[in-house]
């Protein structure tokens, strides 16, 4: 039986597909649950007529207030061609995706596709009063483990998998949310089919790949907007020369570009983010002279997370000052220029494939 995500994405594809095939005369099908390079995938789609164009399905509610650079990256990292599915795509959203070469179709006919020797690009279609209001509908519903909350607990199983198993008091303690809340992320997660649970205290992440890809879409969008503490410069344009491994002792941690230029040696840092602790021990910013300046290159964000509790990889005590790749990858993301998306696919491969290795 579908839950009612997976009803919500399957209804928005039949209706994409419906306008698609309305809108170009085509016939676009969906091929279920196909295998590609060893993974199982939601659906792919083919069109009628040009066998040998395939793509892998990726159904996006509320695209507009997806973070481009995540959404892109999601799309591009996939064994075929990515096709976008989503509920609406206006005209500057589709002029952005065709010009980063990512095919798309939503449900009032809009669409984008380039694959020899088929061309079609149709944008401005308004979607109709029942199909808006099932998008709306759809938002609202939402699933909570992907509210700021959830995502708190969602960041300790993926980061931390034997956390899942304690007791719901622990990861409550743990994380630093109310005990209720611990019960409906699980029980959400179940329903998404992202976890399953033998018995108490033996549960097991599952679909991780696409679990993490929801968490970094959501901590964009949801979460670390919240935890934005403003744009600094400082007098010194060195001054993170004479702080490096020190930052430690502020209990902040290097994100961003700087931390992924020391997890991947590829990337000269042109914005410096830092994040404080939970507590925004502000002593860091005093010491170091720095100045609100909406232009500055120093980004702060106030973590989430006990940001001692959290040690990627107790292997290398040389990144001990830096956050968990999973949060470099989001901050990268969140940028979307070519050379921090180059950078993300990196860090990708580099880390957080250990995230889904046990899938």
């Amino acid at each position: 039986m579908q839950n009612t995500y997976q009803q919500d994405e399957r209804d928005l594809l039949r209706i994409a597909i419906k306008a698609a095939n309305q809108e170009t005369g085509l016939q676009f099908f969906l091929e279920k649950k196909p295998e590609i390079a060893g993974e199982r995938y939601d659906a792919a789609l083919r069109v009628e007529g040009y066998e040998q164009i395939k793509f892998v399905v990726v159904v996006k509610k509320w695209v507009q207030q997806t973070n481009f650079g995540a959404l892109v990256e999601q799309i591009k990292k996939l064994p075929l061609t990515g096709l976008l599915v989503a509920d609406y795509i206006n005209p500057n959203m589709a002029e952005k995706l065709k010009n980063h070469k990512v095919p798309f179709i939503d449900m009032a006919g809009n669409i984008y596709i380039n694959e020899k020797p088929l061309y079609i690009f149709v944008k401005g279609n308004k979607p109709t009063k029942n199909e808006w209001q099932q998008a709306v509908i759809q938002k609202q519903k939402g699933n909570r483990a992907f509210q700021p909350t959830g995502l708190k607990v969602l960041y300790a199983f993926l980061t931390n998998p034997d956390i899942l198993n304690a007791p719901y008091r622990e990861i409550a303690n743990i994380t630093g949310v109310a005990l209720g809340t611990v019960g409906w992320v699980i029980n959400d997660l179940k329903d998404g089919r992202f976890l399953v649970e033998y018995e108490r205290h033996n549960r097991r992440l599952r679909n991780i790949k696409k679990l993490l890809d929801k968490w970094v879409d959501a901590y964009l969008e949801k979460l670390r907007p919240k935890l934005f503490v403003g744009t600094f410069a400082a007098d010194d344009d060195y001054w993170f020369l004479d702080v490096d491994e020190g930052i430690v002792e502020y209990g902040a941690r290097w994100g961003g570009e700087t931390a992924a230029a020391k997890l991947t040696g590829h990337l000269k840092p042109e914005i410096t983010t830092v994040y404080l602790p939970k507590d925004g021990n502000t002593r860091f910013l005093v010491d170091n002279n720095f100045r609100k300046d909406p232009k500055g290159n120093i980004e702060v964000y106030k973590a989430f997370w006990d940001i001692d509790d959290f040690h990627f990889d107790m292997e290398r005590p040389d990144l001990t000052d830096i956050v968990h790749p999973l949060i470099v990858y989001a901050d990268l993301l969140a940028r979307a220029d070519p050379r921090n998306l180059e950078t993300a696919r990196l860090v990708y491969d580099k880390e957080l494939v250990k995230l889904i290795r046990e899938d």
